[in-house]
């Protein structure tokens, strides 16, 4: 799978970007910045290339389906070339290709806007020819909607009609919902889950501002800003809203109209300012009993209210964000505990063994730098973080005369040493950690040519991860003073 890359493909004034790869989460994210700024930046016409697109996810429609009604609205257009048969379908299932069409959207080779012909538009419940991106299930995993009663014999075809886009859109929806939640279950950490949910928020109801609060602990459990869409979050930084604001209400009345909130209450003056700030109504995030935050939306154009089946969704998809968040600040806090007992156990092996002072540090600053310049997974990025600073966990378990010594090792001392991965990845096991980590420190002394231990094993069987660090190491390791040897110099 190819990460999405945007390229621009014309003068900064003509706002013409090529688009290759995956329209994925993160493909999604980076389309919705563009737009962003090409918006801010006052374009009345934005054209993108999607003939190396390979897939488009429904968090993709979804980004598109927002900009398409916001530039809509404004009179200006999105226009789309190069669609291929797939994915032009799966834009028509959607309400994406509606708004596009009609801010007057081009397709490459003059292929019209109309819906693709019915032997040619991939049925709703059928696998798209393009492979899904392993983020997102496949769309057929959703169960296909129940059959529709025969119609009334005296029904008109307008109202036939009508029923038929509005089963589509409900199928869409309940698609769309899956995937979301899917793709927040599978996110790797807190700024991801907020990140994800909060475009898929905008996306899916079509707003223009997004704001979510999450409660502080160190602030007796108070509201306070994470994360924000068509606003700064700076513009938030100071607010801080009383959880007893909102303490009247529960889990069976989670979305509210900020207008309709009594007056005299705490935390009137920061509601009153985001009211004046254009946002118009408040989702409340329960997990069980506990108010994980509240997320404010504002913002939808011509279609003012929300209609009960919209906040119905809303309501669903904000309690899957919920959970999602708070599963992510559960799995963080555990880490931070985990990653301080290791860091002072990783203090002791330096002080203990003749490492230089501050060589886990070095290590680590050159592992991230090695990473950029090798296009390393941004998913897997904190993983290799946490197995650079626990790489040699294991030595705990090595005498500290063995270690201050290491150049008059006898054979069975030397066996000890390099039992040391095992032991680390052991420990770690133990501790819950990610199966990355336990590989980038079970095999970071493996080598290329098979002579590492502690398995011998060779080439591309050692993880990439393990490699870089590897290779990191051994740098850090000879240009450190020991007490058996001088440092090598850099050249």
């Amino acid at each position: 799978m190819k990460a999405l890359r945007i390229e621009r493909a014309g003068p900064r004034e003509d706002f013409q970007f090529t688009l290759h790869g995956v329209l994925d989460a993160d493909g999604s994210r980076s389309l919705d910045r563009l737009l962003l700024n090409c918006q801010a930046r006052g374009a009345q016409r934005v054209r993108l290339d999607f003939q190396n697109v390979e897939s488009v996810s429904s968090l993709g429609i979804a980004v598109l389906t927002r900009w398409g009604r916001a530039f809509e609205e404004t009179e200006r257009r999105i226009e789309l070339e190069g669609l291929a048969p797939e994915i032009r379908g799966a834009l028509w299932q959607s309400e994406a290709l509606v708004y596009l069409a009609n801010a007057g959207t081009g397709m490459a080779g003059g292929a019209s806007t109309a819906a693709p012909a019915a032997d040619a538009a991939p049925a709703l419940d059928a696998p798209s020819a393009t492979p899904p991106t392993p983020v997102l299930p496949p769309p057929e995993a959703i169960p296909p909607p129940p059959a529709l009663p025969p119609p009334p014999a005296d029904i008109s075809d307008a109202a036939m009609a009508a029923l038929q886009l509005k089963l589509k859109r409900k199928v869409v929806e309940f698609r769309n919902l899956f995937e979301i939640t899917q793709a927040l279950n599978l996110a790797q950490d807190l700024d991801e889950v907020v990140n994800l949910f909060g475009l898929s928020v905008m996306g899916q109801f079509g707003l223009e501002r997004l704001a979510l609060f999450l409660t502080d602990p160190d602030r007796d459990g108070h509201l306070v800003p994470r994360h924000a869409r068509g606003f700064a979050q700076s513009h938030f930084q100071d607010f801080i809203i009383p959880w007893t604001a909102f303490r009247k209400f529960g889990p069976d009345r989670a979305f509210l109209t900020l207008q309709k909130l009594e007056a005299k209450q705490n935390g009137t003056e920061e509601l009153e300012a985001l009211r004046e700030s254009g946002f118009e109504w408040a989702v409340l995030l329960w997990v069980r009993r506990d108010l994980e935050g509240v997320l404010f939306v504002g913002g939808r154009g011509s279609r003012r209210e929300f209609e009960e089946d919209e906040r119905d969704l809303l309501t669903i998809l904000a309690h899957q964000g919920a959970v999602a968040i708070s599963n992510a600040r559960v799995q963080k806090a555990q880490e931070e505990r985990n990653l301080g007992l290791v860091r002072g156990m990783m203090a002791l092996i330096e002080s203990r063994d003749g490492y230089a002072k501050g060589s886990t540090e070095r290590v680590v600053r050159y592992v991230s730098a090695a990473s950029r310049l090798l296009d390393y997974p941004k998913e897997h990025l904190k993983s290799l973080i946490y197995g650079a600073v626990l790489r040699d966990i294991g030595m705990i378990t090595v005498s500290g005369l063995i270690l201050k010594n290491p150049a008059h090792l006898s054979e069975e001392e030397w066996s000890l040493i390099k039992q040391h991965p095992i032991r680390g990845a052991q420990i770690l096991e133990e501790m819950n950690f990610p199966k990355e980590v336990v590989a980038v420190v079970l095999n970071h002394h493996e080598r290329w040519g098979g002579e590492g231990y502690p398995h011998g094993i060779r080439g591309q069987d050692i993880p990439l991860g393990a490699r870089i660090v590897s290779l990191v190491d051994a740098y850090v390791a000879m240009t450190s003073e020991r007490p058996y040897r001088r440092a090598l110099p850099y050249e």
